[in-house]
């Protein structure tokens, strides 16, 4: 789920977002991100979630996953900025606007914080072969 202006997150912060906004879901990815949490039915202001964001954002969230339950065990995504989807997709993007720029091998490979076996083999993908078709 991804609204105009947000980057795409993962459904659990997307949840999140819909609940408390992008930052409370982005700050619970950037506190927590790859573990495992307790959302609990009774915030105190040394929980977690309270510091992460706030005690009117932290009982909307417990409100929501709660629902009649003591706490939920959740597993916080890393994030759109954590991600290494994201990672790869940023590095290929350094990589296509150093190419475009007409930047050498080396020159790409630095941009994009890559090896140069790295920058021939997006090189390679990026080619069209015309009539020869893929063998996989």
């Amino acid at each position: 789920m991804t609204r105009p202006g947000w980057p795409d997150l993962p459904p659990l912060l997307a949840e999140i977002a819909g609940v408390a906004g992008i930052e409370a879901a982005l700050a619970i990815a950037s506190a927590k991100g790859g573990q495992e949490v307790f959302v609990v039915a009774r915030l105190r202001p040394e929980n977690w979630l309270v510091q992460a964001v706030g005690i009117g954002k932290a009982q909307a969230l417990s409100d929501h996953f709660c629902s009649g339950r003591s706490r939920q065990k959740l597993v916080i995504p890393l994030g759109p900025a954590g991600s290494y989807l994201a990672e790869r997709r940023r590095r290929a993007r350094s990589m296509a606007e150093a190419a475009a720029r007409g930047a050498s091998a080396n020159e790409i490979a630095s941009a994009a914080g890559v090896t140069t076996r790295t920058v021939r083999r997006f090189r390679a993908s990026q080619r069209d072969d015309g009539e020869q078709g893929n063998l996989f």
